[in-house]
């Protein structure tokens, strides 16, 4: 993928005002192989799931989160106390630690759309007011915007009944005028090739056979046979002898096996 055309007006500062987004600016523009590796991530993203569909858009949006931090954690940029060398800490501290430096608002449409940065149940929600970064496949990388600092962005959002959206255009300006908010990668855009349904394959992770041996003949009976049917019938067999299934159920499992 090739980055548009995009033409800076230098009018920028040297410094987005977040030095964490100025070492992870820098350090994408130095290690070319973490760049790559998120532009490929981000890809393969859309790839197997397509946002097109409202619900897949929060999954595609949570993993770009995900794909950001990791990138500021490859970099030396997002970190832990005692530093890269500690081993087995919660993940989740470090996805906060990664949200108390910027909230991420992705988009991977062909059109180019406003950014909603909040809902709200009976409103708009409120505002913005955190910094932010910025993804499309429309943008030279990704933007950087601090309400606080960049009044002349921040000030282009509109509210609306149900929610609060900055244009896309405010945030091309803000890249134009600030070199400095933009961290250089290639964002994908969605090609509809996404076929994974991650709500079907999180539901299959629940519905078990060693524990929901009758839910799970459904997910287990959509699956193409790949192994034969002694192989099955063996697996049944070691779920009895564990005692995760009765006398009954293995009977009519291995019925539904053979075909009876």
């Amino acid at each position: 993928m090739t980055l548009l055309p995009f033409e800076y007006l230098g009018e920028g500062s040297d410094t987005s005002g977040s030095e964490h987004f100025d070492r992870l600016r820098a350090g994408l523009a130095k290690d070319a192989s973490v760049r790559s590796e998120i532009e490929a991530a981000m890809r393969l993203n859309v790839d197997r799931v397509n946002p097109s569909d409202p619900g897949n858009r929060f999954v595609v949006g949570g993993a770009v989160e995900w794909l950001i931090a990791a990138a500021a954690w490859a970099l030396g940029v997002l970190t832990i106390p005692g530093g890269h060398s500690t081993r087995g800490f919660d993940l989740m501290d470090l996805q906060d630690a990664a949200r108390g430096l910027w909230s991420v608002k992705a988009q991977t449409s062909a059109n180019k759309g406003s950014f909603r940065l909040t809902n709200g149940l009976g409103g708009s929600g409120k505002g913005f007011q955190d910094p932010t970064v910025f993804v499309s496949p429309h943008l030279p990388g990704l933007v950087f915007i601090d309400p606080a600092r960049h009044k002349d962005a921040a000030e282009a959002v509109r509210v609306k009944p149900d929610a609060v959206e900055l244009p896309f255009a405010a945030v091309a300006k803000h890249a134009q005028r600030h070199p400095e908010c933009v961290a250089v990668i290639a964002a994908p855009k969605n090609e509809g090739r996404g076929a994974e349904n991650p709500f079907l394959a999180y539901a299959e992770t629940i519905a078990t056979p060693d524990r929901f041996p009758r839910l799970a003949t459904m997910f287990t009976a959509a699956k193409p046979a790949t192994s034969g049917r002694a192989a099955e019938v063996a697996e049944l067999l070691s779920l009895k002898q564990s005692g995760a299934i009765s006398d009954a159920q293995f009977n009519a499992l291995v019925n539904q096996v053979a075909g009876l």
